[in-house]
């Protein structure tokens, strides 16, 4: 299970490479939101941000870090109410361009296309760049307008022709369930020259979203042998998805000896725990890996959790982790199916 990818992985959070020297006081608190920041704190960086506004330090960015703040936390009206009074009075083009770009962001997580559409209109006044036109083909796929969306996907593609970019687009049309439209970006991914352990990685996830195994493993391997250790984490995947859990466990002890993330190792080994019948054993590692994670890595481990209960049919105490899991991910679908499913067990 994964949260889908708008278009915060295309920026960067500028305001955090301003960070200088400790000064006065005053200037603590910005620069205290910065690194809480830094470090996905977002309620101590909000705190810290809104500090500094009432301070009168660095107040545009200091609503603009809240903002991000506010996003990061799913609080999408607060978020595009502290992106608005950022821009008030904010004449620095690259600044508006920026904060406009995460406003676009929150407005399209909030269904508010046009409003997200008309953000990315005012950021093409600046100057478009390739994450400008892709945040508009998302938005005209939302809308239906798929000549549209494809004609902007087009310019991004043209902008930025990366392994990201094409997976992006891919992944954009995979949410509207168009994965042949969307396959055509991969090929045309593949078309390009891999130049390290990075390019055969994401050649090798390509292959693994068109249903080609066995060019997958080649190129994960690649990846794998010039030092890309994600790659072993993604290998995983494709192993146990050919029924081969052994060759998986490899994989997942390789990636952790590597110093990888430990809770992303964990989480597979778990898999293969329960490939292997193994519910227990999948507990064990859960746990452990819980203790490591982080994000994205707790929702997989929690919903994992849940299915290792299944296993054990252990039916009361995967209802309660459902019911758990649900009151901190709501909006996961799949999760929502299995909760009906465990209602009539």
């Amino acid at each position: 299970m994964k949260m889908k990818k708008i278009w915060l992985a295309a920026m960067t959070i500028s305001v955090l490479s301003a960070l200088t020297a400790c000064g006065s006081k005053k200037q603590n608190a910005y620069q205290q939101g910065c690194e809480a920041l830094r470090q996905g704190n977002y309620k101590e960086a909000m705190k810290d941000f809104q500090e500094s506004v009432i301070r009168e330090v660095k107040v545009a960015d200091s609503q603009r870090g809240t903002g991000i703040a506010w996003l990061k936390l799913g609080d999408l009206d607060q978020a595009i109410s502290s992106f608005e009074e950022a821009l008030e009075g904010e004449d620095n083009k690259n600044f508006q361009k920026d904060v406009l770009s995460y406003k676009a962001v929150a407005e399209y997580e909030d269904g508010r296309m046009e409003a997200a559409l008309a953000s990315c209109e005012k950021i093409k006044e600046f100057g478009a760049d390739a994450s400008c036109y892709y945040m508009i083909g998302r938005i005209g796929l939302q809308l239906d307008q798929y000549d549209a969306a494809k004609s902007n996907f087009d310019m991004a593609a043209q902008e930025d022709p990366s392994y990201d970019m094409f997976m992006d687009i891919y992944q954009a049309y995979g949410e509207k369930d168009m994965d042949a439209d969307g396959k055509a970006y991969l090929s045309k991914a593949l078309s390009l020259t891999p130049a390290n352990g990075a390019d055969y990685y994401q050649r090798g996830r390509i292959y693994y979203f068109m249903g080609d195994a066995a060019n997958a493993q080649s190129e994960l391997l690649k990846a794998a042998e010039e030092g890309e250790d994600d790659a072993r984490l993604f290998l995983g995947r494709v192993y146990l998805e050919q029924q081969d859990p052994a060759s998986a466990r490899a994989m997942y002890q390789e990636y952790a000896q590597e110093g990888g993330n430990g809770a992303g190792a964990y989480n597979g080994l778990a898999l293969c725990d329960l490939a292997e019948g193994n519910p227990d054993g999948a507990l064990e590692n859960i746990a452990k890996g819980l203790e490591a994670a982080g994000g994205e890595d707790v929702q997989e481990l929690l919903y994992n959790e849940v299915v290792a209960y299944e296993y054990k049919r252990d039916f009361a105490t995967a209802k309660s982790k459902i019911s758990e899991y649900l009151s901190h991910y709501p909006d996961d679908v799949d999760a929502k199916r299995e909760s009906d499913f465990l209602q009539n067990r």
